[in-house]
């Protein structure tokens, strides 16, 4: 309730007029509250709206309040139910107008990528997430166990993880939970144990409510991810990328489609995981790519429909570097029933 802004002459107002409910006329006692004009054969109905801050919206409902016979605000969606301001996503004030590099390239210096996030592990590594509310992140099940055995549990996990958003704003992380099949969908959350302050400089991405994964379709990944000498970048960089032919890819890195056949053949040595739960996405047209380090930030789409970006994808195999030809993603349309109960539940 701390983003709502109520119009507070009109609620200190209804406190002074008597209800003008039918055709009842109403009188001020005083003149600190202005009295609308009446109108012949007509009658006055008190509303008020409640708008949010900068960076929030409404979650539901269009915050128009009606004061009824029994002195109750009601709205026609949510009865007495107030109203919640909740992050607004997906709109950059600076979004990216030009090809930019992750791989030897150009730096991000207008937050065209307020939702992306630094995480450090105990062991010094940097991997990406992606903010999705004020409140979660999405990264990568890999990222997650970066520096810790397969055995590690996840909330062992949590207490050895540094995040940063913003302008490396040091967060802190109540929980992460990795999905129920991790090995084969490389997914996990993390939970903060405070909600961000949203802003032009963090803001979430949108969950998509519909797939956006289709061959030839660019998006955008951001990360601090290792660059053409294989250091790591102290800046945010960005590359814009194709969706590719995901049977194409298969056999790239399995050298088959058929199940029997395949054989592992990365150029890289490491096997990406593919399957019906990721898609693949080339080079760019200048051979640019994402490399280790990237991993756990979002395939961003812009929708013009909407004027909104959307998280088609996140990062799983980031150890392409332009050495082998596609980046490989968790599709986040596959997994948005799994991302949305956890979130609910926890």
């Amino acid at each position: 309730m701390s983003a709502l802004q109520a119009v507070v002459a009109l609620l200190v107002c209804w406190q002074l007029f008597a209800v003008g409910i039918s055709n009842e006329t109403t009188t001020a006692p005083d003149d600190s509250c202005l009295k609308p004009p009446e109108i012949p054969n007509g009658y006055l109905e008190h509303l008020v709206r409640y708008r949010c801050k900068a960076h929030y919206k409404l979650r539901a409902g269009d915050g128009v309040y009606t004061l009824n016979r029994e002195k109750q605000w009601l709205n026609k969606d949510l009865g007495e139910q107030l109203p919640e301001c909740e992050a607004a996503c997906g709109k950059p004030k600076h979004p990216v107008v030009q090809v930019q590099r992750i791989i030897g390239g150009s730096l991000d210096a207008k937050g065209s990528f307020p939702w992306q996030a630094k995480m450090v592990s105990h062991n010094n590594l940097t991997s990406g997430a992606t903010l999705i509310n004020e409140q979660w992140l999405l990264t990568t099940a890999k990222n997650l166990f970066l520096g810790h055995d397969n055995k590690t549990k996840a909330k062992d996990i949590a207490p050895t993880l540094r995040l940063y958003v913003g302008k490396k704003q040091l967060v802190e992380i109540e929980k992460v939970l990795l999905h129920p099949d991790y090995s084969e969908v490389d997914i996990g959350l993390i939970k903060l144990r405070e909600k961000v302050p949203t802003d032009e400089t963090v803001m979430p991405i949108c969950l998509p409510s519909k797939d956006y994964v289709e061959v030839g379709r660019v998006g955008y990944v951001s990360g601090w991810g290792r660059n053409a000498n294989f250091i790591f970048t102290e800046h945010l960089k960005y590359v814009m990328l194709p969706v590719a032919d995901q049977d194409t890819c298969v056999k790239h890195y399995e050298g088959s489609t058929v199940p029997e056949k395949k054989t592992p053949k990365s150029p890289v040595g490491v096997q990406p995981i593919l399957n019906e739960h990721t898609f693949c996405a080339g080079l760019s047209k200048y051979q640019e790519d994402t490399c280790y380090g990237d991993a756990g930030s979002a395939f961003a789409i812009h929708d013009e429909a909407d004027d909104t970006w959307y998280a088609a994808g996140i990062l799983s195999f980031d150890k392409s570097c332009a050495t082998a030809e596609y980046g490989v993603y968790v599709k986040v349309s596959s997994i948005l029933d799994w991302v949305q109960k956890t979130i609910a539940d926890n």
